[in-house]
């Protein structure tokens, strides 16, 4: 299990359509990824839009992405580096 700490720096934070974009993007990969709002903490499926979309993930809200798995190493990377770079 790899995990790294960040925080969300998209203006609109992970509201519906940018939420439904990782969600597309964790799909691709054949771990388990979980995302865990620090302040809340709740923890979330990333392959899941409705538990992603309960946490209610706005901008500069720190999250945790957890990923378990054969591909856990590149998933950890990508995912992170997609959410911080997304823009809506």
């Amino acid at each position: 299990m790899v995990k790294d700490t960040f925080v969300i720096t998209n203006p609109t934070g992970l509201h519906t359509r940018p939420a439904k974009r990782v969600v597309a993007e964790a799909k691709t990969f054949e771990c388990d990824i979980t995302i865990t709002s620090i302040s809340k903490g709740k923890v979330a499926n990333l392959k899941s839009l409705l538990k992603l979309m309960k946490l209610g993930l706005s901008q500069d809200s720190e999250v945790e992405l957890s990923c378990d798995g054969a591909d856990e190493q590149a998933a950890l990377d990508h995912i992170k580096s997609y959410i911080q770079n997304l823009e809506d």
